[in-house]
């Protein structure tokens, strides 16, 4: 009878196996088709980024009247708040860390931040960069950028810092306490032949489309594998059944 009952076990289909397989096979084709929309979105703003950096810059006010507002040229004359620097924590260049350079600027439509590029740190934590900033008003050119907060980053910053402020992120709202006026939407990145400023090396899009799309083709040979391996195995099983 136990044999019977073992044989009669081994005959039924491994149901709990099949599901499992499917939800694996769907997760990896998901993640798989999630990198080719980032590809393809990634694609489509290396586009407008090339369209846009062949037109001539525009002025600050036409740039805040734009829906979209990213990967903009353009150019404003403004007073550097120079007692007022921001330093943007865990910036890298050349395998060295350092800060960005945060400078608010006083322009007509408001306070406006400018990145002025990385410069390295200090050998120890406590010990920033000294960076003097010459208030005289000033012409400055750039690219616009919209920054977004990360909320899988932790602000070290408090109110009752002294200046320059190091910061874990650029969050505009919250850079506008410590300057008791709310600064404009969008940060300009200070052209690399500014005579201001310290090394600007941009980079608008860190990970290339075809760097998504390689992610993408190992996402979907997984998948494939995976549902490969489900098959031999359960033919494997039906052999074994029929013998």
């Amino acid at each position: 009878m136990a044999d019977n009952s073992t044989t009669s076990s081994d005959q039924k289909h491994p149901y709990i196996t099949t599901v499992f397989i499917i939800f694996v096979v769907a997760v990896l084709c998901a993640l798989g088709w999630w990198q080719v929309q980032r590809g393809q979105h990634k694609s489509e703003r290396l586009a407008q980024i090339e369209l846009r950096q062949q037109a001539s810059d525009i002025g600050l006010q036409s740039l805040l009247n734009l829906d979209d507002k990213r990967d903009v040229p353009f150019s404003v004359e403004a007073r550097p708040l120079s007692e007022k620097l921001f330093l943007l924590d865990n910036r890298t260049e050349a395998g060295k860390v350092g800060y960005h350079v945060l400078l608010p600027v006083r322009t007509a439509q408001g306070l406006l931040m400018v990145n002025l590029g990385w410069v390295q740190g200090g050998q120890y934590r406590d010990q920033v960069p000294e960076i003097t900033i010459p208030p005289e008003r000033t012409y400055f050119i750039g690219t616009s950028s919209v920054p977004s907060v990360n909320p899988m980053v932790t602000e070290t910053a408090t109110l009752q810092d002294k200046w320059p402020i190091v910061l874990q992120s650029i969050d505009l709202p919250f850079m506008s306490k410590f300057l008791d006026e709310r600064l404009l939407p969008v940060i300009m990145q200070l052209d690399p032949q500014h005579h201001l400023g310290f090394s600007r090396n941009w980079k608008p899009v860190v990970m290339s489309p075809q760097k998504h799309y390689a992610y993408a083709m190992q996402w979907f040979g997984l998948a494939i594998a995976c549902m490969v391996i489900y098959l031999v195995a359960i033919r494997k099983r039906k052999v074994k059944k029929d013998v």
